[in-house]
């Protein structure tokens, strides 16, 4: 995208992950599934609570913006997470992340591949045991080793999604109001995670939707290529609020954006930036799709008016 390229950064079966103090060794199936989920929960919460919230305010009062604080999941507090209460020697737990404007690939102990979108934090075993299960933050799109005797789990504060060898993205940043998961190929089972029984099957070509708020749930046909555009450094926005595009950009581009004004609040915005537009050149192009809408860039701020 221009000057305002985003990294990608590939990680590959074997190569050292970073361990934070506190970790121990553990197969995650030798905890119980209510301990696990009391645990997850618990850490995802404490990465909620710390991350700073966004606001609107006037020009003249616009000072001390901070950005999400994602990495606030790997605390030493998130270490107990994996205390097991077994005395067998276990595989230790490894963690992945991406800070703004990066991207990750992450190839998992049985060759399922993970590709991780910017300020996106992945917990996953550095060997797979019984189950294979990771945890994750942000959004990934997966690639899973097809196993039918070791199902696969990617588990999410809000919704958990079985898989059967299959490629589908799952977009479930905690400061978004709903939880995605996009079928590429194969065969995937969601769920909203408090509610284990309530269950939808998904083809290729269909979104699962998980709104936070309300806990509705809606399965629809979408082009699922778009889904997954984010890998190649492009955009795709279909029927988005102003307020999701800009959480976006300022994830893709490493830079603050703040909104001035209300007039733009029910705005939605359709569009689709694939020809490596340069940071100036999507703004320019979302101020013409939104009528009225004009910005002014200070270095890596933003102002949209």
């Amino acid at each position: 995208m221009g000057a305002i390229c985003r990294r990608i950064v590939y990680i590959t079966k074997g190569m050292p992950m970073k361990k934070f103090p506190g970790w121990d060794k553990t197969d995650g199936v030798s905890v119980s599934p209510q301990e696990m989920n009391s645990a997850f929960d618990a850490v995802m919460k404490k990465s909620m609570d710390v991350a700073v919230q966004r606001r609107r305010i006037p020009l003249f009062a616009v000072i001390g913006i901070a950005a999400a604080a994602i990495i606030a999941i790997l605390s030493p507090l998130s270490a107990w997470l994996w205390v097991s209460r077994h005395q067998t020697p276990q595989p230790v737990m490894c963690q992945a992340t991406t800070a703004r404007g990066e991207i990750r690939e992450i190839v998992l102990s049985d060759g399922t591949k993970a590709i991780l979108n910017s300020e996106s934090v992945l917990v996953y075993p550095e060997t797979f045991g019984r189950q294979r299960s990771v945890f994750l933050s942000g959004e990934a799109s997966f690639d899973v080793t097809s196993d039918d005797k070791h199902p696969f789990f990617v588990k999410t504060t809000d919704v958990t999604i079985k898989v059967h060898g299959t490629r589908f993205n799952i977009d479930a940043y905690y400061d978004d109001s709903s939880v995605s998961a996009t079928l590429l190929r194969g065969v995937i089972t969601a769920w909203p995670e408090k509610e284990p029984d309530r269950t939808y099957t998904l083809e290729p070509n269909q979104c699962f939707l998980f709104e936070k708020s309300s806990g509705k749930v809606s399965v629809s046909p979408v082009n699922a290529l778009e889904s997954v555009a984010w890998e190649q450094n492009n955009l795709c926005f279909r029927s988005e609020s102003i307020q999701s595009v800009i959480r976006t950009l300022e994830r893709c581009y490493n830079v603050d954006i703040i909104l001035m004004t209300d007039r733009y609040d029910k705005a939605i915005l359709t569009a689709s930036f694939i020809h490596g537009e340069t940071l100036d050149e999507l703004m320019d192009a979302i101020c013409m799709i939104v009528p009225g809408m004009r910005y002014t860039r200070d270095g890596e701020k933003i102002y949209l008016k």
